[in-house]
């Protein structure tokens, strides 16, 4: 059995503004990072202008 498993540094929960922005600094930085978003991404801003 093959596993494929990665590790992440950071899980950022939400893909909203602050979580896209919180990715985007945290992989400048060097870390691995993970963004989980249920919805669509931009969170709220995306549904409210659309």
């Amino acid at each position: 059995m093959n596993e494929d498993i990665t590790d992440f540094d950071l899980a950022v929960i939400g893909g909203g503004p602050a979580g896209l922005s919180a990715g985007i600094i945290a992989a400048y930085k060097g870390l691995k990072v993970a963004v989980f978003e249920g919805g669509t991404w931009g969170g709220l801003l995306s549904t409210i202008y659309p």
